[in-house]
């Protein structure tokens, strides 16, 4: 497997402290991987199928309206899996630095997305991950500007707009992060430039796939 730790901006340490905002904030946003990284991330995604997502979703009273295409749980290999080991790797070393870790180890990601938000797209109005999604949610802009926004509930109070330029990680407090059970509500609008974007979860209801 090809190293893709030359193309990372962090460190253990420096990851650990940027995760401690997720315990009072929900979020942190940092630059997590150069140039030539996101670039070589985006030719992997630019060759997933992608497909119009359902414009509304949600039950009755709580429906999220939703402009983007989104590719989802693609098997072949690509240097999408060397980020993510290379990611995933420091993730428990920073969870390890934390102590007490605020999740068991070894943590691993079994869920992956990439999202395409055409200039002009509405984004997604404000919504919390579902409860399978534990630990930490982490989106990486590949490309294009749109604005990141968190806030208090789904009439945008008290909203808060996160940097998320190329490079940029926007990672999220899942469920279960350090015994907390709520998420934060997020929201992505002003598309002013196709945004692409690369999201790694944790589905609790999935097996987490184990090297061999």
């Amino acid at each position: 497997m090809p190293d893709f730790n030359p193309y990372l901006l962090t460190t253990p340490s420096s990851l650990a402290q940027a995760m401690k905002l997720l315990h009072t904030e929900g979020v942190a946003a940092f630059p997590l991987v150069n140039h030539d990284g996101c670039q070589k991330i985006l030719a992997a995604v630019n060759n997933l199928p992608f497909r119009a997502c359902t414009p509304v979703v949600g039950p009755k009273g709580k429906e999220v309206e939703q402009d983007f295409e989104i590719a989802m749980n693609f098997d072949h290999a690509s240097i999408l899996d060397d980020y993510q080991a290379a990611f995933e790797k420091q993730i428990n070393q920073a969870f390890a630095l934390m102590e007490p870790s605020p999740y068991p180890l070894p943590f691993s990601f079994n869920d992956k997305a990439a999202l395409i938000y055409k200039e002009g797209s509405k984004g997604i109005t404000p919504h919390r991950d579902l409860l399978c999604f534990e630990a930490v949610i982490a989106i990486l802009t590949l490309s294009g500007e749109a604005g990141f926004y968190i806030c208090d509930d789904r009439e945008k109070n008290n909203a808060r707009r996160y940097s998320a330029e190329p490079g940029v990680m926007i990672l999220m407090r899942g469920r279960n992060f350090a015994g907390i059970e709520d998420r934060p509500y997020h929201y992505v609008e002003g598309v002013s430039k196709e945004r692409v974007g690369y999201g790694l979860r944790y589905n609790v209801k999935e097996p987490v796939e184990k090297a061999t």
